[in-house]
């Protein structure tokens, strides 16, 4: 078998079992209520939920080609989504926490409202600290930013809607702003461990090449 990493992929169906058992036995009262001041500020759109949607699409999107053409960097972009959802759950379990932000009067009418209504239907407003979907879409960018795979325009086409993605989660009322604050604080420590040598070697290169640069640079003598 060429793609013997294919393997780590066994990851998802377990995480999705785990994910929807704790989601059913998950409190009705008593947990942490994540909402803050801020969040009444943000305007509720429900039309952002076509950028939610992009989570599923960027999935693939990143890790086909990885999977396909570069196995090392599909490793640790599968290294990352483990340990940031492993231990999102863990989190979940021991500090159940939700969000009240889900307007009591909304009634969907359109196409995206109906879609929001379906998504909330089966995703509760618990166990949202930190955002999966934030925690996701940080680690699709570090991916392509990893790997060679991806050209220039490619890589900046993921970011954005990476980008647009975790915007989505606080427009639509799906997560409370400290959920994706919260996302942040999780991802960068787990990127620094897992991208770590990467990173290493890609700021020694840039040290390296600003060295040669200004070694070639003309003295000017007055």
């Amino acid at each position: 078998m060429t793609h013997k990493h294919i393997w780590l992929c066994l990851y998802f169906p377990l995480y999705i079992t785990l994910f929807f058992i704790i989601e059913a036995l998950a409190t009705k009262s008593g947990y942490w209520v994540t909402d803050l001041p801020i969040d009444e500020m943000i305007p509720f759109v429900p039309q952002m939920v076509w950028g939610y949607c992009l989570f599923f699409i960027l999935f693939p999107v990143v890790g086909i080609p990885l999977l396909i053409w570069d196995g090392a960097a599909f490793k640790r972009w599968m290294y990352y989504l483990m340990a940031a959802y492993t231990l999102t759950l863990i989190f979940d379990v021991i500090f159940p926490n939700g969000q009240t932000l889900r307007p009591a009067d909304f009634v969907p009418t359109g196409v995206s409202e109906k879609l929001l209504a379906l998504i909330w239907s089966a995703d509760t407003p618990t166990n949202v600290f930190p955002s999966m979907h934030v925690l996701g879409c940080i680690g699709d960018g570090a991916a392509v930013l990893d790997s060679r795979v991806f050209k220039r325009w490619q890589k900046y086409i993921i970011l954005m809607l990476s980008a647009i993605c975790c915007v989505s989660t606080v427009l639509i009322k799906q997560h409370a702003f400290i959920d994706t604050v919260g996302a942040l604080a999780f991802a960068v420590p787990i990127i620094f461990i897992v991208y770590g040598k990467q990173i290493r070697k890609r700021m020694k290169s840039q040290k390296k090449h600003m060295t040669d640069k200004a070694a070639n640079v003309p003295v000017k003598i007055e």
